[in-house]
Protein backbone atom coordinates (compact mmCIF):
# COMPACT_ATOMS: atom_id res chain seq x y z
CA UNK A 1 0.00 0.00 0.00
CA UNK A 2 1.51 3.29 -1.00
CA UNK A 3 0.64 6.43 0.20
CA UNK A 4 -0.63 8.62 -2.88
CA UNK A 5 -2.11 11.99 -3.00
CA UNK A 6 -5.44 12.00 -3.23
CA UNK A 7 -5.51 8.65 -2.97
CA UNK A 8 -3.69 5.71 -1.40
CA UNK A 9 -2.69 3.16 -4.11
CA UNK A 10 -2.55 -0.67 -3.73
CA UNK A 11 0.69 -2.80 -6.42
CA UNK A 12 0.95 -5.94 -6.51
CA UNK A 13 3.06 -7.91 -8.97
CA UNK A 14 3.24 -11.26 -10.79
CA UNK A 15 0.75 -14.04 -9.60
CA UNK A 16 -0.86 -16.63 -11.60
CA UNK A 17 -3.54 -16.51 -13.80
CA UNK A 18 -5.96 -19.24 -15.16
CA UNK A 19 -9.70 -20.32 -15.04
CA UNK A 20 -10.37 -20.86 -11.55
CA UNK A 21 -14.29 -21.24 -10.95
CA UNK A 22 -16.28 -20.91 -8.12
CA UNK A 23 -16.37 -23.74 -5.72
CA UNK A 24 -15.05 -26.20 -8.82
CA UNK A 25 -11.83 -27.91 -9.05
CA UNK A 26 -8.66 -25.77 -8.52
CA UNK A 27 -6.31 -26.25 -11.88
CA UNK A 28 -2.90 -24.62 -12.27
CA UNK A 29 -2.63 -21.49 -14.24
CA UNK A 30 0.46 -20.08 -15.44
CA UNK A 31 2.36 -17.58 -13.48
CA UNK A 32 2.61 -13.82 -14.76
CA UNK A 33 4.72 -10.46 -14.38
CA UNK A 34 2.29 -7.92 -14.92
CA UNK A 35 2.04 -5.32 -12.31
CA UNK A 36 -1.11 -3.41 -11.40
CA UNK A 37 -2.47 -1.15 -8.88
CA UNK A 38 -5.80 -0.70 -7.50
CA UNK A 39 -6.52 3.10 -6.78
CA UNK A 40 -8.26 2.64 -3.57
CA UNK A 41 -10.70 6.16 -3.88
CA UNK A 42 -11.82 4.63 -7.12
CA UNK A 43 -11.31 0.77 -6.61
CA UNK A 44 -10.39 0.48 -10.29
CA UNK A 45 -7.18 -1.99 -11.24
CA UNK A 46 -4.96 -0.30 -13.81
CA UNK A 47 -2.11 -1.72 -15.45
CA UNK A 48 1.68 -0.44 -14.72
CA UNK A 49 2.93 0.18 -18.04
CA UNK A 50 6.95 1.33 -18.23
CA UNK A 51 8.06 3.92 -20.90
CA UNK A 52 10.93 1.45 -22.21
CA UNK A 53 9.08 -1.55 -22.55
CA UNK A 54 9.66 -1.56 -26.20
CA UNK A 55 12.99 -0.49 -25.81
CA UNK A 56 15.67 -3.81 -26.37
CA UNK A 57 17.08 -2.42 -23.06
CA UNK A 58 14.52 -3.30 -20.83
CA UNK A 59 14.52 -5.61 -18.21
CA UNK A 60 11.31 -7.31 -16.96
CA UNK A 61 11.58 -9.74 -14.38
CA UNK A 62 10.45 -13.27 -14.75
CA UNK A 63 6.99 -14.85 -14.33
CA UNK A 64 6.45 -15.69 -10.28
CA UNK A 65 4.01 -15.98 -7.76
CA UNK A 66 4.48 -15.50 -4.18
CA UNK A 67 6.87 -12.56 -4.67
CA UNK A 68 7.82 -10.12 -1.93
CA UNK A 69 7.33 -5.66 -2.93
CA UNK A 70 8.44 -3.06 -1.23
CA UNK A 71 8.04 0.57 -1.17
CA UNK A 72 10.85 3.09 -1.39
CA UNK A 73 9.23 6.26 -0.77
CA UNK A 74 12.58 8.33 -1.15
CA UNK A 75 13.23 6.81 -5.15
CA UNK A 76 9.51 6.52 -5.64
CA UNK A 77 9.96 2.80 -6.45
CA UNK A 78 8.30 -0.74 -5.49
CA UNK A 79 11.05 -3.31 -5.21
CA UNK A 80 9.93 -6.92 -6.13
CA UNK A 81 12.15 -9.89 -4.80
CA UNK A 82 12.14 -13.41 -4.64
CA UNK A 83 9.25 -15.38 -5.57
CA UNK A 84 7.68 -18.82 -7.13
CA UNK A 85 8.18 -20.10 -10.48
CA UNK A 86 8.89 -24.06 -10.44
CA UNK A 87 11.57 -22.97 -8.07
CA UNK A 88 12.70 -20.74 -5.36
CA UNK A 89 13.89 -16.80 -7.02
CA UNK A 90 16.15 -14.80 -5.19
CA UNK A 91 16.28 -11.48 -8.08
CA UNK A 92 15.44 -8.09 -7.17
CA UNK A 93 14.09 -5.53 -9.60
CA UNK A 94 12.48 -1.86 -8.97
CA UNK A 95 9.84 -0.20 -10.71
CA UNK A 96 9.74 3.43 -11.03
CA UNK A 97 6.15 4.66 -10.22
CA UNK A 98 6.88 8.57 -9.61
CA UNK A 99 3.98 9.09 -12.86
CA UNK A 100 1.18 6.96 -10.40
CA UNK A 101 2.02 8.47 -6.87
CA UNK A 102 3.31 11.40 -7.61
CA UNK A 103 5.15 13.88 -5.38
CA UNK A 104 3.84 13.80 -1.60
CA UNK A 105 1.87 17.28 -2.02
CA UNK A 106 -1.25 18.33 -3.95
CA UNK A 107 -3.15 22.14 -4.46
CA UNK A 108 -6.91 22.08 -4.29
CA UNK A 109 -7.98 25.53 -4.43
CA UNK A 110 -6.58 29.44 -4.22
CA UNK A 111 -8.44 31.86 -2.75
CA UNK A 112 -9.22 34.89 -3.89
CA UNK A 113 -9.60 33.24 -7.80
CA UNK A 114 -8.50 36.97 -9.02
CA UNK A 115 -6.44 39.73 -8.35
CA UNK A 116 -5.30 42.80 -9.22
CA UNK A 117 -2.47 43.33 -12.00
CA UNK A 118 -0.20 45.24 -9.73
CA UNK A 119 0.04 41.97 -7.64
CA UNK A 120 0.36 42.55 -3.73
CA UNK A 121 -2.80 40.23 -2.78
CA UNK A 122 -2.43 38.17 0.22
CA UNK A 123 -2.98 34.42 -1.26
CA UNK A 124 -4.27 31.56 0.11
CA UNK A 125 -3.32 28.00 -1.32
CA UNK A 126 -5.54 24.99 0.00
CA UNK A 127 -4.24 21.22 -0.50
CA UNK A 128 -2.39 18.91 1.94
CA UNK A 129 1.08 17.22 2.60
CA UNK A 130 3.06 20.51 2.78
CA UNK A 131 5.21 20.22 4.87
CA UNK A 132 8.90 22.24 3.64
CA UNK A 133 9.21 25.41 4.96
CA UNK A 134 10.77 26.52 1.62
CA UNK A 135 7.96 27.20 -0.57
CA UNK A 136 8.27 29.13 -3.93
CA UNK A 137 4.94 29.61 -5.62
CA UNK A 138 5.02 30.14 -9.46
CA UNK A 139 2.97 32.31 -10.91
CA UNK A 140 2.87 31.77 -14.70
CA UNK A 141 1.08 33.54 -17.93
CA UNK A 142 -1.34 30.95 -19.55
CA UNK A 143 -2.81 27.36 -18.80
CA UNK A 144 -0.09 25.59 -17.84
CA UNK A 145 1.64 25.22 -14.31
CA UNK A 146 5.22 25.03 -14.05
CA UNK A 147 7.30 23.78 -11.48
CA UNK A 148 10.69 25.53 -12.55
CA UNK A 149 10.89 29.05 -13.39
CA UNK A 150 10.24 30.23 -17.00
CA UNK A 151 9.93 33.28 -19.46
CA UNK A 152 6.41 33.46 -18.86
CA UNK A 153 6.47 32.51 -15.40
CA UNK A 154 7.08 35.06 -11.74
CA UNK A 155 8.45 33.73 -8.77
CA UNK A 156 7.39 34.77 -5.27
CA UNK A 157 8.44 32.97 -1.87
CA UNK A 158 5.62 31.21 0.34
CA UNK A 159 4.79 30.26 3.43
CA UNK A 160 3.93 27.21 5.36
CA UNK A 161 0.87 27.52 7.58
CA UNK A 162 -0.17 24.42 7.87
CA UNK A 163 -0.04 20.95 6.34
CA UNK A 164 -2.84 22.12 4.29
CA UNK A 165 -2.72 25.62 3.77
CA UNK A 166 0.17 27.93 1.86
CA UNK A 167 0.20 32.02 1.60
CA UNK A 168 1.69 34.22 -0.36
CA UNK A 169 1.46 37.51 -2.23
CA UNK A 170 0.55 37.92 -5.59
CA UNK A 171 3.82 39.59 -8.00
CA UNK A 172 3.19 42.46 -10.33
CA UNK A 173 2.32 41.05 -13.56
CA UNK A 174 2.64 44.09 -15.16
CA UNK A 175 5.22 43.06 -17.71
CA UNK A 176 2.17 39.99 -19.05
CA UNK A 177 -0.15 42.24 -19.29
CA UNK A 178 -4.31 41.75 -18.32
CA UNK A 179 -3.69 37.23 -19.28
CA UNK A 180 -4.70 34.38 -17.57
CA UNK A 181 -2.73 32.78 -14.83
CA UNK A 182 -1.75 29.60 -13.43
CA UNK A 183 -0.31 29.44 -9.98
Amino acid sequence: MVHAIPSWKYFIFGGEVGDFPEGGPRNFGSTCNSACYLDIDTLTWSTVHTEDRESPDCVVPEPREYAAIAYDARYSRIIVFGGWNNKWLDSAYALNISKIVGPPYAVTDIFPKLGQLSGGVSVKIIGCGFKDTSITVYFTMGKTPVDVASKNSISVSGTCVSDTELTCITPSFDMFGPKEAVV
